[in-house]
This record gives structure tokens, C-alpha cells and sequence, in this order.
């Protein structure tokens, strides 16, 4: 019995874990949408227009990236198709979604660019972290190694 509990205390902790990284990654996304829209078309949409256009993007794109994953399979093809239809579907939901400060909607192409700036910084951050994560985690692997 105890070694039920102790994985049904590891799940939980999973599940948990896997919470608070969908909030923070949704929470970072409204931020950088915020930052790429302030970027290209000189405004700031309010946070919970971001925040409404984000959990969109998210929850379109995991369904999306579902049916190619299941059509296509894994492989370096069908990630390139799922990022490129995930791209045009990011910028039409921003498109239709985000409205501009004088009440218009915005043109698609800006929408793109909007996209476009939010993938360069989600691959600088990406990187940038990745590189701490090494360093931090890298670096403890190699002290332990050598006691």
C-alpha cells in the first residue's frame, strides 16, 4: 500500500507540475504577444485581450498540431508542416481577434509579423534558458561526478 500512495504522490506532483507550466507558458505567451504587437504595430493590447487571444492560439494549436501528428506521424516533415500551419492559424486568430486602437481590424500580413516576432522570441528565450538550464544543471552533474 505504501508504494501506491508514494506513486499516486508522484502523479499528483506531476499533473501539478504540468499545471503551473501551462499557466506560466500561457502567461509568458500573453506577455510576448503584448511585447510583438507593442513592436510592430506600436500599441499595447490590454492584458486580458492578449491573455483571451493566447489560451485561443493554445488550445486551436494543440488540436491542430493532433490531427497532423496523426495524419503525418513524427518526423522532421511533419514538424515543419504542423509549425507552418500552426504560424498561418497563430496570425488569423490574431487577425480576427486583436483590434486596433483606432477600431479597425488589422491587416493579415501584420498579423504575420506579429507571429513571426513571437516565434524569434520564443526561440531567443528558448535558447537562452536552455543554455542556463545547462550551465545550472550541467554543472551539478559534473560536481557530482567528481565525489
Amino acid at each position: 500500500m505504501a508504494s501506491g500512495a508514494g506513486i499516486g504522490a508522484l502523479l499528483g506532483m506531476g499533473f501539478g507540475m504540468l499545471i503551473l507550466a501551462l499557466v506560466v507558458g500561457v502567461i509568458v505567451g500573453t506577455l510576448i504577444l503584448m511585447f510583438a504587437t507593442k513592436i510592430v504595430e506600436k500599441f499595447t493590447p490590454s492584458f486580458v485581450k492578449a491573455l483571451l487571444i493566447v489560451i485561443v492560439c493554445f488550445v486551436v494549436g494543440f488540436f491542430v498540431h493532433w490531427i497532423l501528428h496523426m495524419v503525418l506521424g513524427r518526423g522532421f516533415l511533419g514538424g515543419i508542416l504542423t509549425l507552418a500551419v500552426n504560424f498561418v492559424i497563430t496570425a488569423a486568430i490574431i487577425q480576427q481577434m486583436m483590434t486596433l486602437p483606432a477600431g479597425g481590424k488589422m491587416a493579415y500580413g501584420r498579423a504575420c509579423l506579429i507571429t513571426l516576432v513571437q516565434y524569434i522570441i520564443g526561440i531567443v528565450l528558448g535558447i537562452i534558458f536552455g543554455v542556463l538550464f545547462g550551465i545550472v544543471f550541467g554543472g551539478a552533474m559534473f560536481a557530482a561526478m567528481h565525489h
